[in-house]
């Protein structure tokens, strides 16, 4: 899982961006940090490895557009596979001829059934790179699931002038996870979101629309943004200036629906910090572990999570919050060796 943020308004987006995404990435995020704006009727983007203070030294962009996405970027490979986090692997990503960008949050368990023929149509994986797998003992050739949307959307736009429905059928034969940003230069004044069930929040007034993955990420902007909401699974949201079109994202099937035993579930929380799992990602993997003792066996776990793309994530999350309030956990923000950066910042959570 990762953290996704956008702004459409009068306002210049980087400042606003990078604090929103600064916010959220110690929760699941800071691996790679990464922007896409619009200015001129042109797509800019810049990304690097690491969190957002370490963009902030290295690009230094003193252009001040109007309407941009942000990325903060979190795959488990990378914690035990530095050399999976690279620039190339980050988001946003472009299209093949670098003329629109798209950005992700979450996993496509089924993404390698699209690569092979993408590359049989010529298109060339930027993130596409090879490391040596200790487990398997031998080498293996890595993708970023996220980057097959690009070139998926880019050949539905060969058929349709109408991008709605080119997202529509982009996103149609999905299993996993996943909420999707699109940036196009045809559209300078429109940010587009299809969102399967993944966090997500706006923040809106009559002149600016603000996008971002948890609540948190929009503090400080009240003064801006003084309405917020949280929108429906199965979306595909349009954002312009002050204003926000819901629509139904795909026809043929609904999200999933999971309601945990509350005592089951704190209880799963409450045992894996006890066996030092003590970040969100890990506590996730602990649960899915351990599934049976949430009511899910692996096959429905599976099912749920993995195909029909259910989030744990904000769920586990929502609990440790309230495990928090009631000072039954202490959270503490550390800086840790992730993904080849040393000071990746944090939360983890403990039991009091």
């Amino acid at each position: 899982m990762c953290h996704l943020t956008g702004y459409i308004g009068k306002e210049n987006c980087i400042p606003l961006l990078l604090d929103s995404l600064e916010i959220q990435e110690s929760i699941i995020g800071a691996q790679a940090t990464g922007l896409a704006f619009i200015e001129n009727h042109d797509v800019y983007m810049e990304k690097y490895i690491g969190p957002a203070k370490r963009f902030r030294e290295l690009h230094q962009l003193k252009k001040e557009p109007t309407i941009g996405i942000g990325h903060t970027r979190y795959a488990i490979k990378n914690v035990t596979h530095a050399e999976t986090n690279t620039q190339a692997k980050a988001h946003p990503f472009w299209n093949s001829n670098e003329f629109f960008v798209t950005m992700h949050n979450g996993t496509l368990t089924n993404y390698k059934q699209f690569v092979n023929d993408l590359e049989e149509k010529g298109y060339k994986f930027r993130s596409k790179s090879k490391f040596f797998d200790k487990n398997l003992n031998r080498e293996v050739i890595d993708y970023c699931d996220s980057e097959i949307f690009s070139y998926l959307l880019e050949e539905e736009l060969k058929k349709t002038n109408d991008i709605q429905v080119a997202i529509r059928n982009s996103c149609k034969d999905f299993q996993g996870h996943f909420a999707f940003v699109v940036l196009h230069p045809k559209y300078p004044e429109q940010i587009f979101l299809a969102n399967w069930m993944q966090p997500m929040y706006l923040g809106y007034s009559e002149e600016s629309t603000f996008f971002s993955s948890f609540e948190i990420g929009l503090s400080g902007m009240e003064n801006i943004l003084p309405c917020k909401c949280q929108p429906p699974h199965n979306v595909l949201i349009t954002l312009s200036k002050g204003d926000v079109s819901i629509e139904r994202l795909l026809n043929h099937h609904e999200p999933p629906e999971f309601t945990p035993n509350e005592i089951e579930f704190e209880e799963a929380i409450l045992n894996a910090l006890k066996d030092n799992h003590n970040d969100i990602a890990s506590i996730w993997i602990f649960i899915q572990n351990n599934c049976r003792d949430i009511g899910l066996s692996p096959g429905e776990f599976e099912q749920l999570s993995s195909i029909n793309g259910y989030t744990f994530s904000p769920l586990i999350y929502n609990y440790l919050l309230e495990l928090e309030k009631e000072n039954r956990v202490v959270r503490k923000l550390e800086y840790v060796w992730e993904g080849g950066i040393k000071e990746t910042p944090r939360y983890k959570f403990y039991s009091k």
